[in-house]
């Protein structure tokens, strides 16, 4: 039997025509809520961050988009080359979207309207990023991020600010270099990544960040990156003291601190002269002092082993509660961990709550940091932990990964940067709070935008679908018309005066009626208004 095998198609001709039909027109889709026709229009200039063109306006009244393109050190030669600007559009643009790894820019590019916004011609692919990463030279690039990182607050380190320095670790699931298993509390034997940091206290700025191998969590690995911000800037730039937690309460930076005239503020651990000395505060039954919200302090003077001279002290400890308590219940603040031995109880109070004592060791002059105001300051020290957890969760820190540590350090320090941007953006419309991405980039950022042309004018119509839609635009409307008159009034004016009159406005409420720096004559009644 002879069988001809032709050249048929999958599909049987009449179903084949049918197909063709729906490709090329709409097509009938039966849901539970009745009939409806469906199409593509794969050609029309739409995105889902249709907010993005007010954050764009930010960028370009700041003049810090442009600022950072020309001095980017990545450079292509050629016609059909990718461009700085397509790069580097393309790694904000997919920061922005909460991203945290290359493979996620794919989700950013059919979007033909936010690339322009940026002065892009086009969204690259994964891997024209990823190369463009190795491509640039590691010294060069990080001192254009650092140098980015710095300027972004350098108007606000004008004023009295406190340096908070932390580190935290990133695990890793490749053969990534520098994957080496080191301190891991979340997951230990697992390899990582050490993220030294550096921020300005209350304002939620990062101002730097140092990416090393796993075993390099210890702090004096991140002091070479603290000398080099603060060398970096002037000396009345420097901030009011420097804080952390027990990781950096050693004679190495307190040395470096008090030969630098940099007053410290760090932990101490509980180690064996730390707990006799514990001990013999409660021995003596000193005069513990009200630090207020529960809190009781007293001073010491303390010389560890490996010190070169004796320091103040601070030991701070939680108010006993004092109200009656019935059986298997718990005071306020009661704790079920057990005491430091050796350290006996407290006379209106035993343990468990024996041992409960934070030892804070710092150079500042009593008479202006009072061991009360100490406490306090401390305790404000918990909102870095903030910081890496929005940074790390929702910004993607510690993503976009690849097997060089190169291109991890640069993308980390990005990342940073573009993070200051929206955080500064966000306190247009909140001055007094600090919104996370999590809450700020559905409100701010997300929301179907169409671009439409007529008679050579581009309108971009956004549609806000948030529950407080109304509030929203209103807010948008606002600031979109604030940043517009802030464009007409200073656009001969340098870029730095342009960036101050912003982070003026940004920080009215913090500032208190105050300027940042010299400003021309004309911001007057841009700020007044």
């Amino acid at each position: 039997m002879h069988v001809h095998c032709g050249p048929t198609g999958t599909h049987p001709q009449g179903e084949a025509g049918f197909l063709l039909k729906q490709t090329l027109g709409a097509w009938p889709v039966d849901t539970p809520g009745g009939r409806y026709y469906a199409e593509f229009d794969v050609d029309a200039p739409v995105t889902r961050e249709g907010q993005l063109i007010f954050f764009a306006q930010f960028l370009h009244v700041g003049g810090r988009w442009e600022r950072l393109l020309e001095r980017c050190p990545l450079r292509y030669h050629g016609n059909r080359a990718s461009g700085t600007t397509n790069v580097v559009g393309t790694a904000a643009l997919s920061i922005l979207c909460g991203h945290w790894r290359y493979a996620h820019i794919n989700a950013v590019r059919g979007d033909t309207l936010n690339a322009p916004l940026l002065g892009m011609t086009h969204v690259v692919s994964e891997d024209v990023v990823r190369r463009a990463m190795k491509r640039l030279g590691e010294s060069e690039a990080l001192g254009w991020l650092s140098r980015e990182l710095r300027e972004c607050a350098q108007p606000v380190l004008s004023l009295p600010w406190i340096l908070d320095i932390d580190v935290t670790v990133k695990p890793l699931y490749g053969h990534q270099q520098g994957a080496q298993i080191g301190y891991n509390p979340q997951k230990p034997g697992r390899p990582s990544h050490a993220y030294h940091s550096y921020f300005m206290a209350n304002t939620r700025l990062c101002l730097g960040v140092e990416v090393q191998g796993g075993k390099a969590h210890a702090a004096g690995h991140g002091l070479p990156g603290l000398w080099s911000l603060l060398d970096a800037l002037p000396r009345t730039h420097w901030p009011a003291f420097v804080r952390a937690d027990c990781g950096y309460g050693n004679e190495e930076l307190l040395h470096e601190c008090e030969s630098r005239g940099l007053p410290g503020f760090f932990k101490l651990r509980h180690s064996a002269k730390v707990k006799v000395l514990l001990a013999q505060v409660q021995r003596s039954g000193g005069a513990w002092q009200d630090a207020g919200e529960g809190w009781e302090v007293i001073e010491a003077r303390l010389r560890l082993t490996g010190w070169s001279r004796e320091r103040r002290v601070v030991l701070v400890r939680e108010t006993p509660a004092v109200a009656p308590v019935g059986e298997n219940e718990r005071r306020r603040r009661d704790t079920l961990q057990p005491a430091l031995p050796g350290t006996g109880g407290w006379k209106q109070n035993p343990a468990p709550w024996a041992g409960r004592i934070s030892v804070l060791v710092t150079t500042l002059e009593e008479v202006a940091y009072p061991a009360v105001a100490l406490a306090r300051l401390y305790r404000e020290r918990a909102d870095a932990e903030n910081i890496y957890d929005e940074l790390k969760n929702q910004w993607g820190w510690g993503g976009y990964t690849t097997q060089q540590l190169g291109p991890s350090r640069i993308m980390a320090n990005l990342v940073a940067l573009v993070y200051n941007w929206w955080h500064l953006y966000a306190r247009l419309y909140d001055g007094e709070h600090h919104r996370e991405a999590i809450t700020s980039r559905p409100a701010l950022l997300h929301g179907v935008a169409r671009l439409t042309r007529s008679g050579g004018r581009s309108t971009v119509k956004v549609s806000v679908q948030h529950e407080q839609s109304d509030r929203i635009t209103a807010a948008i409307t606002q600031v979109s018309s604030t940043l517009h008159r802030f464009n007409v009034i200073a656009q001969r004016w340098t870029i730095l005066e342009r960036w101050t009159l912003l982070l003026t406005h940004i920080f009215r409420h913090w500032l208190g009626g105050k300027w940042l720096g010299p400003l021309p004559i004309e911001a007057a009644p841009l700020l007044s208004g």
